[in-house]
């Protein structure tokens, strides 16, 4: 993944976790909500040891984003559009995937209903995202947590029940979920963010995939009742 040190130890665990417990659900025809340049679908869907996986759309706001996600390769059509109003055929879905988008979302609740819509019966929804436990492990005070989550636009940063409950809203039911990043990890984490801004390489070691009780890192999947 293209990406510098302290955003690739984020993803390399989120992405290394989402393989180890639900690469099976991998199928079908799949939207990546706010799929970026296409590099997270690709280390997920196309990586060595997985099946080639067909990948219907990729959807994002940003212009930019899409026009190298169309030149990726990784999806048959590449939408730039509004996740609160897609373009998708009611019932046309079965997996929705989207890697660390919902919590810079404000209207969210707009972008499940419309997640449920185009969601097949028994189709799903696998979304990473920060849980309320960042800004605390970040181990500065709640002052500097309110103005780091303000300054990355995090406008949802709640827990498994909190996100259980605005599934069960739009119809969706959560049937699995893990926390990842411990408070460790994310004080590494933080420190590269800070010194990869400064222009400053380090050595790091390579952290442990382990799904946690509770953590900074969130993953869910809801199916479609």
């Amino acid at each position: 993944m293209n990406f510098d040190q302290a955003t690739l130890l984020w993803r390399e665990i989120e992405v290394g976790l989402l393989k180890e417990n639900w690469s099976k659900f991998f199928k079908g025809k799949i939207l990546d909500l706010g799929c970026g340049e296409g590099e997270i679908a690709k280390k997920l869907f196309f990586n060595k040891g997985l099946s080639f996986v067909k990948i219907e759309w990729g959807l994002d706001n940003d212009e930019l984003m899409v026009g190298k996600a169309k030149k990726s390769g990784v999806y048959s059509q590449v939408i730039l559009g509004d996740a609160r109003k897609m373009e998708i055929k009611t019932g046309s879905i079965d997996l929705v995937f989207s890697n660390s988008v919902l919590e810079h979302i404000k209207e969210v609740d707009q972008v499940l209903a419309e997640v449920g819509r185009i969601l097949k019966p028994g189709g799903r929804l696998i979304a990473t995202m920060p849980s309320d436990k960042l800004g605390e492990y970040l181990g500065l005070g709640k002052l500097y947590a309110k103005m780091f989550n303000k300054k990355y636009s995090h406008y949802n940063l709640e827990n498994k029940e909190g996100w259980e409950k605005r599934l069960k809203r739009v119809g969706l039911r959560l049937v699995d979920s893990y926390y990842y990043l411990d408070r460790p990890t994310v004080r590494e984490w933080h420190k590269l963010l800070w010194l990869n801004k400064l222009g400053i390489q380090v050595k790091n070691e390579r952290m442990k995939l382990k799904r946690l009780k509770v953590g900074a890192g969130l993953a869910i999947m809801g199916v479609k009742i």
